[in-house]
């Protein structure tokens, strides 16, 4: 697993995709340098105003369409694109069990995603103190919110990334297995709740369940939710995914 793991998260990290995804999600946080509107001084309006833009941003962007969207094409690539370039039967000819490389594919994929989602959020940890005149103080007294922000965050994007690399090897094609993979987070998320009869049609929508996470060490989110309970169950999806995805590639016939 390590191996794979190392291997494949350098090349992601060099990859020109990176580079380009790393601009979209840290676009939020070149804007908040430019313009932190610091509304008082001191660590509580700190505190207050850092959990109001994690709560606008996270939902609206980071996990949002857009954010959803660029985990779906880190993730979908990992496996389909080795079934695609037929090279998967090459790595599982040599003597790497099964398990080890899926585990080592999808904890690179996460680490790098990790990497695209954390540092924004660390620029504007370490930085929105200073309007603030909070000092090393608002750093100490952000650092359990970036903790739960960051924590909410890697639980959505775990989910993503389990469901992109199921549908990867289910269709095979990193092109196709990108938009079904899209296609399905959209109709959950935007057609579904059209349907008439359905109570808070908003709590099947990605970003919402991240609310309901933060909601715990939050104090001004208001959403219907438990914490635990939502972070419980991505991560039981997510489970549940990969062990299908590791029947799948065991069972699946790769051709020459």
């Amino acid at each position: 697993m390590i191996p794979v793991l190392e291997t494949e998260f350098l090349r992601l990290l060099r990859s020109r995709k990176f580079k380009l995804l790393f601009l979209v999600t840290i676009f939020p946080s070149i804007l908040y340098l430019l313009n932190p509107n610091a509304s008082g001084t001191g660590v509580g309006p700190l505190k207050k105003s850092f959990e109001g833009l994690f709560a606008d941003l996270l939902p609206n962007y980071w996990l949002g369409i857009i954010g959803q969207l660029i985990a779906v094409i880190v993730m979908s690539d990992l496996l389909a694109g080795e079934i695609d370039r037929g090279t998967i039967r090459l790595i599982l000819a040599r003597p790497v069990r099964m398990s080890g490389f899926l585990a080592g594919k999808f904890l690179a994929g996460l680490a790098a995603l990790a990497l695209l989602f954390g540092i924004p959020y660390a620029v504007i940890w370490l930085y929105a103190p200073l309007p603030y005149q909070g000092g090393l103080e608002g750093i100490k007294v952000l650092a359990g919110s970036f903790g739960v922000v960051l924590g909410a965050t890697l639980v959505i994007l775990m989910f993503l990334g389990a469901l992109s690399m199921f549908l990867a090897v289910l269709i095979g094609k990193p092109l196709y297995a990108t938009l079904a993979t899209f296609g399905l987070l959209f109709l959950e998320q935007f057609i579904l709740p059209q349907i008439p009869y359905i109570d808070h049609p908003e709590r099947l929508t990605l970003g919402y369940q991240a609310l309901v996470m933060l909601k715990g060490s939050f104090g001004n989110i208001n959403v219907i939710g438990t914490p635990l309970e939502s972070a419980v169950t991505f991560l039981g999806v997510s489970a549940s995914l990969l062990v299908l995805t590791w029947v799948l590639l065991l069972k699946k016939e790769f051709p020459n």
